[in-house]
C-alpha cells in the first residue's frame, strides 16, 4: 500500500481500497492449523481515517472469496479506472503512474484491459512472465499457463490472456462484465472468467511494456480446495461458453478422490440452476460479438465437431 501511495501522490487523483476478507471460513481454517489471525486488516482500518481520504478500508466477510473481495472494493470506489493487485505484490517504481497515464489516454483505442508482466524471481531480471493460451476443447478447457515475457519496443501489445493481478480496466468494462460472478470462492476461475468473457465480448487483453509487478509468492496450500477450485472454473466456463462447455469441463476433471466424482453433476446443476449465475450469463451473452468457438478458431485452435457452435450470436 505504501509503495502505491508513494508512486501516485501528487501525480493524479487516486484512492486505495484495502479489502479485508477475514470470515468464519478462514477463521475455522486458521484454528485447525493453530495459526493466529494476523493484524494487517486491523492496522489498515486504523490508518483509513479522515487524515487519509485516499485510503478506504472495506470488508467482505460472507465467505472466503478472492473475487467477491475485489467486487466489494469496486463498490467502495469512485474512480473511472480500476487497478487490481494482491497484497503480496509490489509494482516496479514508476510503472504504475506510467500505466495509468497511458491507459487514461488510450483505453478507448485499446478497447480492453492493460496488464503488467509479473516477476517471481526478484534477483534475476529478464525472467519476467506473462500468460499463454492453453486449451483442451474436448474436455471444455480454455485456460492459460506461464510463458516468458519479451519486452517489445511499443507501449503495449495484445495477447490472448493475462493475469488479473496488475490489471487495469475502465469501470465501463467492469460493468459490462457484471463484476466477478458472486458464486465464486477463494481460488481459481476468476482469471478464466475475465479473460475469456472479455474475448467473446470483443474486448482485448494487452500487456503494458513496463518493468514488472513483483510477486512475493509463498506456497498457498490450496489442495484442500479442490472442488471449490473446479466449481469456480465451471462458473467461468459457463459465463463465456454456456452450458455445453461448462458440462464438458466439470465432467472432464480428474477426481481428487473417489467422493469427488459423485459431486460433479451436483456442481454443474448448482451453477446452471442458480438464478444469479443465469442472470450474469444472459448479461454477458447479450453483449457477445462472437462465440468462444469462433474466438478459438481465430487463435488457430482446432475444435472437435461436437464443440463447434454454428449458431450466430444475436
Amino acid at each position: 500500500m505504501q509503495a502505491i501511495y508513494c508512486e501516485l501522490r501528487d501525480k493524479c487523483d487516486f484512492e486505495i481500497i484495502v479489502i479485508d476478507n477475514h470470515c468464519p471460513e478462514l477463521q475455522t481454517q486458521l484454528e485447525k492449523k493453530g495459526v493466529l489471525r494476523d493484524k494487517g486488516g486491523d492496522y489498515m482500518k486504523l490508518l483509513a481515517t479522515a487524515e487519509r481520504p485516499w485510503l478506504k478500508y472495506a470488508t467482505y466477510d460472507q465467505k472466503l472469496s478472492h473475487w467477491n473481495a475485489k467486487n466489494s472494493g469496486v463498490m467502495a470506489s469512485d474512480g473511472e479506472f480500476l487497478w487490481f493487485v494482491d497484497s503480496h505484490c509490489v509494482p516496479s517504481q514508476g510503472s504504475l503512474i506510467r500505466m495509468f497515464d497511458y491507459y487514461k489516454a488510450s483505453h478507448e483505442l485499446l478497447h480492453g484491459t492493460l496488464h503488467m508482466p509479473l516477476s517471481y524471481m526478484l534477483e534475476q531480471p529478464g525472467l519476467e512472465l506473462i500468460y499463454k493460451l492453453v486449451t483442451d476443447p474436448e474436455h471444455g478447457v480454455v485456460g492459460y499457463a506461464f510463458t516468458r515475457y519479451k519486452e517489445k519496443k511499443c507501449w503495449s501489445y495484445e495477447v490472448p490472456c493475462m493475469s488479473t493481478c496488475g490489471m487495469m480496466m475502465s469501470r465501463k468494462i467492469y460493468d459490462a462484465l457484471g463484476g466477478w460472478p458472486s458464486g465464486m470462492g477463494i481460488y481459481g476461475g476468476g482469471e478464466h472468467f475475465v479473460n475469456f468473457a472479455l474475448a467473446v465480448m470483443g474486448y482485448s487483453i494487452n500487456i503494458f511494456t513496463a518493468q514488472p509487478l513483483y510477486h512475493y509468492a509463498a506456497p498457498r496450500g490450496y489442495h484442500y480446495n479442490y472442488l471449490d477450485y473446479h466449481r469456480n472454473r465451471t462458473i467461468a466456463t459457463y459465463m463465456f461458453g454456456g452450458k455445453k462447455w461448462a458440462y464438458k469441463y466439470i465432467m472432464g476433471i480428474k477426481p481428487h478422490d473417489k467422493s469427488a466424482d459423485s459431486h460433479k453433476e451436483a456442481i454443474y446443476a448448482s451453477i446452471v440452476g442458480n438464478e444469479l449465475c443465469m442472470e450474469q450469463r444472459l448479461h454477458i451473452k447479450s453483449q457477445q460479438t462472437k462465440t468462444i468457438c469462433a474466438w478459438l478458431k481465430e487463435q488457430d485452435i482446432i475444435l472437435p465437431d461436437d464443440m463447434i457452435d454454428h449458431t450466430p450470436v444475436e
